[in-house]
């Protein structure tokens, strides 16, 4: 039977043996090792944290709630700081965004020339700003926030919002983790399990001082020389044979690409 799309299929219980097999079975890879730190699952657990913070998994991503951003609704009252965990869903940590999307009514989109009618709504993409180069307009007043940085635990907008807007921010979710460990579901697709367990392999050969097993897994890895970075010589993407293509790459693959082009000040 198939599983829907972008659910999880594994638990890291399901993973250990491949990890184990990939360190040629040894005795020693093992769940009952006295630190939990030596165990296939912690392995596992490092991997997945990593993978995850790099790379878009549909099985992670979510839109966020709606909220409203404008005149004093923001952290202490500003105008244009606010909390990064005001646009994620409650509990909810963060590793991969896309820019927000500000809604604004018709008569909002047609001031300032994003539409010529008054009948719809329009939802419009921010463009991300380093803090520096977002600063000058952090103080304009009462203008419609076109740009947004992140700082720290705030998302900073500007211009200051002139009235109320609904924004919301569609994320990647950090990988949460059960307290029992092995019954954590993977969350990624059945066809990266062997980039993880290579992975996680990796790191348990480095605990157990392997070094030279270390240095294959990772070459075999990385073992696609197409997937060099023009320039570098740095391999881009994990893949065994071919260097993985990500789910967003499938959807577009025979679409039209649409080119943006923008010169950020920074």
């Amino acid at each position: 039977m198939l599983a829907a799309p972008a659910t999880a299929t594994l638990t890291i219980s399901g993973l250990i043996n491949k990890v184990k097999a990939n360190l040629q079975n040894r005795a020693d890879v093992s769940e009952t090792q006295g630190n939990p730190e030596m165990r296939p699952s912690a392995w596992i657990r490092d991997a997945l944290r990593e993978l995850s913070a790099n790379y878009p998994f549909e099985e992670l991503r979510l839109p966020g709630p709606m909220q409203t951003i404008g005149p004093g609704l923001g952290w202490q009252g500003s105008n244009y700081a606010y909390p990064v965990s005001q646009f994620l869903n409650p509990g909810d940590d963060v590793t991969l965004t896309e820019d927000p999307v500000i809604f604004l009514n018709g008569q909002q989109a047609v001031s300032v020339g994003l539409v010529t009618s008054t009948s719809n709504q329009v939802g419009y993409s921010m463009d991300y700003l380093t803090p520096k180069a977002i600063q000058p307009l952090l103080f304009i007043p009462g203008g419609v926030p076109f740009k947004y940085t992140r700082y720290g635990s705030q998302f900073w907008f500007g211009t200051q919002p002139g009235q109320p807007y609904n924004v919301y921010l569609p994320y990647q979710i950090r990988h949460p983790f059960n307290p029992d460990l092995v019954t954590t579901p993977i969350r990624m697709p059945q066809d990266w399990f062997d980039i993880l367990a290579y992975a996680a392999a990796e790191r348990g050969a480095l605990n157990l001082r392997w070094n030279d097993q270390a240095n294959f897994i990772h070459t075999t890895l990385y073992g696609d020389p197409k997937s060099a970075i023009p320039g570098t010589g740095e391999l881009a993407r994990p893949g065994l044979i071919a260097a993985k293509i990500l789910q967003q790459e499938r959807d577009r693959r025979v679409s039209p690409v649409q080119l943006l082009p923008g010169v950020s000040r920074y």
